[in-house]
């Protein structure tokens, strides 16, 4: 009689027990599921936090290490487009500096100031053609057509190298001859007094700046 109350008491022990414990575990998993769902929210959150910041950043740089040339293939440069503009009568003009001896860079400046590259130019006073000669000092030259561009150019470029040996090498008295004419020079001792003169000698400088950089942006590409 006592062994069957004894296990009586113990089967209303367990039921208390049950029925305290499965609330407990319902809950202790609500909990988890709740501490899930708002470890899940927070790692959201903070991707999204971090991805604004990525974009709204300044960038990164990246670290990029050395690498040998021959690691790439071989890259062939494309040539100058045909339609680009090459220097008006650029072969005709080195090639006549390089006869007399006169850098070639001066002689398009006198060409720019004479003329402006105007193979049928023609003065006031007469002087004909790129390099603006006259009727008298074209024949003493040889020159056949002052308005044929290659015979111009190697008429003009002759002239300006005797112009310039008659003065000793003088760039600034050579070109005050070539305007002005040699007995003028020699009658000031020097550049004459002619307004003409004086702007056509600045402008002969001028342009002979501006040329020496185009060759020289040639040659460093080159």
């Amino acid at each position: 009689m006592r062994n069957i109350k004894f296990l009586n008491n113990i089967a209303i022990i367990v039921l208390a027990l049950s029925t305290v414990a499965i609330p407990a575990a319902i809950n202790c998993q609500q909990n988890y599921t709740l501490e899930a769902v708002s470890l899940a929210t927070d790692l959201s959150q903070m991707t999204a936090n971090i991805s604004d910041r990525n974009l709204s950043g300044p960038p990164k740089t990246a670290t990029v290490k050395a690498v040998h040339p021959q690691a790439f293939p071989a890259v062939k440069v494309a040539s100058k487009p045909k339609n680009e503009a090459t220097p008006p009568f650029e072969h005709i003009i080195n090639r006549a500096a390089a006869t007399h001896e006169v850098d070639p860079a001066l002689i398009k400046a006198i060409i720019m100031a004479e003329s402006r590259y105007n193979p049928r130019a023609v003065s006031k006073r007469g002087a004909r053609g790129l390099m603006q000669l006259m009727p008298v000092t074209a024949k003493s030259l040889g020159v056949i057509d002052s308005f044929d561009p290659e015979d111009n150019i190697n008429g003009g470029v002759m002239y300006f190298r005797r112009l310039l040996d008659r003065f000793d090498g003088d760039v600034t008295l050579a070109l005050a001859a070539y305007n002005a004419g040699s007995r003028y020079v020699r009658k000031y001792g020097g550049v004459p007094p002619f307004r003409q003169t004086r702007t056509y000698i600045h402008k002969v400088f001028k342009y002979h700046e501006q040329f020496k950089q185009e060759v020289a942006k040639i040659d460093k590409v080159a």
